[in-house]
Parts: structure tokens; sequence; C-alpha cells
């Protein structure tokens, strides 16, 4: 026997959408599931949402029966009209295809070839920083880190075919795009974007500042005989396995803002929400900074580094486990279904919480205390693997995932060679719960120099 989803009844008309709209949207969530259990059911205007939050059935849903929840829901809707039809967007049959042949591009073997340019971007960034410890100036951390992610992510794919100007440009279209994009997805009401409004033909104006960027760029490499190892050839190499064909400049051009997006914010996102936690927890950074030392000394780390620096892995788990980048995801019910033994109609949504997955008390133990052993190879082989879900699941999986780990440790490493990051006295943090989970008022920090870097100087 099946049992009948219960919620709150929310108000007459409307159901529940301004408590799922407001800030406090994640607080309100979990207090739904403290009172109904790990199945919600509750109203959106006309709609039936179902809140899935146990680890069971959000592996059902994203393996065994995936065909049957899609991606056919009003968010994702307007994410599409900025990434097209991508690996991240597309459906059935068309997903399978664009997956098949861009996913070769993201194996660990090929990650490695980027390294460099991941540890030049932030090389820069870290000699920028130097005038500003010897100022004893604030740093806006936030600023700081979506700098560096979105050089990284730009350098990664496109190599050396962007000028200064490319990046400048890139840069100053790509922050007013993600907020507006972020906006969107809050009030996902369709009509009011297609309005003729000043808001409107701005958003259209950073699509194609981007756009204009990329075709030229996917034109120029296709007429040289230059072929760097970036992540635009491998995707120009890349072929349809049914048919042997490469994959059209339109395809191109979506996956490369798929990879804008995905490997931007959110890596500069889960990097602030670190730095806030270590500056609070001397005894974790300290353990770091003995690894760092102890691996790489003064020298620039290369990809078989990686390997050697499993606590600074451990510790940005840790920090994707508490702040996991897209905290909130839906998916659309195609057909009536059971999941475990809940009847969920079809034509309805549902939604699952890595953040509330991830703070789960029957499958973490004091879930609110950052600890990076939680991710020690024997705690991880006892955990429940739905339970922590930071780059999604089933054959969906984030494809950027090795290349975001790998940035992220050398951020984290090559930053502590040379730098502790100490929030500002005055600093208010808070989590905005949106697309993504950032930082609400920034994060501003004040540089200190390492002694060990300050050794480590003098030695060369």
């Amino acid at each position: 026997m099946y049992i009948k989803p219960q919620g709150p009844k929310g108000y007459p008309l409307i159901g529940s959408i301004s408590k799922l709209a407001s800030p406090n949207r994640l607080e309100w969530l979990q207090s739904i599931t403290n009172t109904y259990g790990d199945v919600v059911a509750f109203n959106l205007l006309k709609k039936k949402i179902y809140l899935i939050n146990h680890p069971d059935l959000v592996k059902d849903l994203l393996t065994r029966n995936s065909d049957n929840y899609t991606k056919k829901t009003v968010g994702f809707k307007i994410i599409k009209v900025v990434l097209g039809e991508s690996t991240f967007t597309s459906m059935g049959d068309e997903w399978r295809r664009k997956r098949l042949a861009v996913q070769p591009s993201f194996h660990k073997s090929k990650i490695v070839n980027l390294a460099a340019i991941m540890t030049d971007c932030i090389e820069e960034m870290l000699t920028e920083w130097e005038t500003l410890c010897d100022d004893g100036q604030t740093l806006q951390l936030t600023d700081a880190m979506m700098h560096v992610t979105l050089k990284v992510v730009v350098k990664a794919l496109f190599s050396s075919a962007l000028s200064d100007a490319d990046i400048h440009a890139i840069a100053t279209a790509f922050t007013p795009l993600l907020e507006a994009t972020n906006r969107r997805v809050l009030l996902p009401i369709q009509f009011l974007h297609k309005l003729p409004l000043s808001n409107n033909k701005k958003y259209q104006g950073y699509i194609k500042t981007l756009d204009d960027i990329i075709y030229r760029i996917i034109k120029e490499r296709k007429a040289t005989d230059d072929k760097p190892l970036d992540l635009l050839q491998m995707l120009i190499d890349a072929t349809d396995e049914a048919t042997g064909l490469p994959l059209t400049d339109q395809e191109l051009r979506n996956e490369a803002m798929t990879m804008f997006i995905a490997g931007h914010e959110t890596t500069a996102n889960a990097m602030c929400w670190l730095w806030t936690i270590l500056s609070t927890q001397s005894e974790i950074r300290t353990k770091i900074e003995h690894e760092v030392d102890e691996v790489l000394g003064g020298r620039t780390p290369v990809a078989a580094d990686f390997p050697n620096l499993p606590y600074c892995l451990k510790a940005f788990k840790e920090t994707m486990r508490l702040y996991p980048p897209v905290p909130i995801l839906p998916r659309h019910v195609e057909k009536d279904a059971t999941l475990g033994q809940y009847h969920l109609k079809g034509g309805s949504d549902v939604l699952f919480s890595p953040y509330l997955l991830h703070r789960h008390p029957d499958f973490w133990d004091q879930p609110e205390v950052f600890d990076p052993h939680r991710f020690d190879e024997a705690a991880q082989r006892q955990r429940h693997t739905y339970a922590y879900i930071p780059f999604g699941g089933g054959p969906r999986i984030c494809l950027g995932n090795n290349f975001a780990l790998m940035e992220a440790v050398f951020i984290i490493a090559m930053t502590t060679q040379r730098f502790q990051l100490n929030l500002h006295a005055n600093a208010k943090i808070d989590a905005l719960i949106g697309l993504t989970t950032r930082p609400k008022y920034g994060v501003p920090v004040v540089l200190k120099r390492r002694q060990a870097a300050k050794k480590n100087l003098l030695t060369k």
C-alpha cells in the first residue's frame, strides 16, 4: 500500500509560494520535513510540489527512474535561455548524445593538462595581493574568488585565444548576467521576462556579448592549424558516437556557456565559505598549512601533487557539505510514479536539497560541526553515497567535478603558502540562497603573510 505525502496547506490560490520565495526558504523546507517527514507535499499556485529529503529516495529519482524525473521545470527553462541545449539542460536521447560526445573531455587524464593554466591564474592573483598585504588593506574575497575562477575557466576553455579586452568584456557581462538569472529563477514568472523592459534588453545584451566572443573564437580556432590543449579543442575534436559527426558551432557555444556557469560562480562561492570557516578554525588551518609546507615547500604545485594534498581536498569537500554550490534542485514528474512507499502525481514537480541532505541528522553526526575527517576513506565507505551530492548524482552528475576539485585544492595550497586570510572585524557573514549558495554581504578579509612563506622566499 502506497502512502500519500502530506504537507502544509499554504494560502488560498498561491499555496506556499511566499514561503519558497522568501530568503528563509531553506529554514522553511527544513521545518516542513521536521513536521511531515522525508517526503512532503505542498502547492505553488496550482502546481503540486513534492520535497524529497532522504538519500534512498533521491538516489531512486536520479538513477533507477531518472527518465521519469526530467528538467521540464520553469527554473530550467529560464536557465536554458542562457545555456541553450547543452549537456546540463537537454533531456532524453538528445542529452545522451551530447553527454557521450562531451564526457571524454572531462576525464581525469585530460584535466591534468589544464593544471598549469590553473596555477598561472592563481599566481597572478596572489602577486596582486602582495601590495594589499603591505598596505594593510581589506580584500573583498568574493570579488577576488569570482575573478580568479572566471579567469581559470576562460583560460581552460580558450587557452591563449583571448585578449585582456576579451576577458574584461566577459567579466563585465557575466556578473550581471548571473545575478539577473538568479533573480529570474527565484521569481519564475516567465511572461515578465519577455516584456520590452530595459532590464530584459540588458539581459539579452549580456548574452549577445558572450555569444559574439565565443562564436568568434570557435571560427578562428577552426581556421588555424594551432591546436592547443584546451577544453575548446577537446570539444571540437569530440564526435557523436552514433554518427561520427562533430559538434556544431551552436553546440560548442552551448557547452562553453555551460562551463562558464558551472565552473565559475559555484567554485568561487565555495572558496569564500572555506576561507570564512578557516579564519575561525585555527587547528584545521594549521593542519592545512603543515600539509602544504610538507608537500610543496615554496614551489608551485603541478598535477601530480593533487593526490598528495588530501587534507586540503577533505576541507574543501566538507565546505561543500555545509554550503553546497547549488542548494536546491528541481525535477518534473512526467507520469504517475512511486518513490519508495510514496505515490507521486504525473505533472507535478519534485525538489530535493543538497543543503538539507548534507545536514540530515540520520546520516551525519553533529551535522553543523565542520570536520574534514568526515571524508577520510573509512568514513566515506560507511556513509550513504547519496547523503552527499554537491555535484548531483546518477548519470547526470556534474561533468566538471574533477576540474573543480583540482582547481580548489590548488587555490587552497598556493594561497596557504603565502598568506593567512582573517575575517575583518566588521564582517557580516550570512548565506544568500538562490540558484547558488552565496555570501550575502561579501567576505572582507585582512591578509597576513605567513612566516613559512617568508622563509621559503629567503631560501630561493
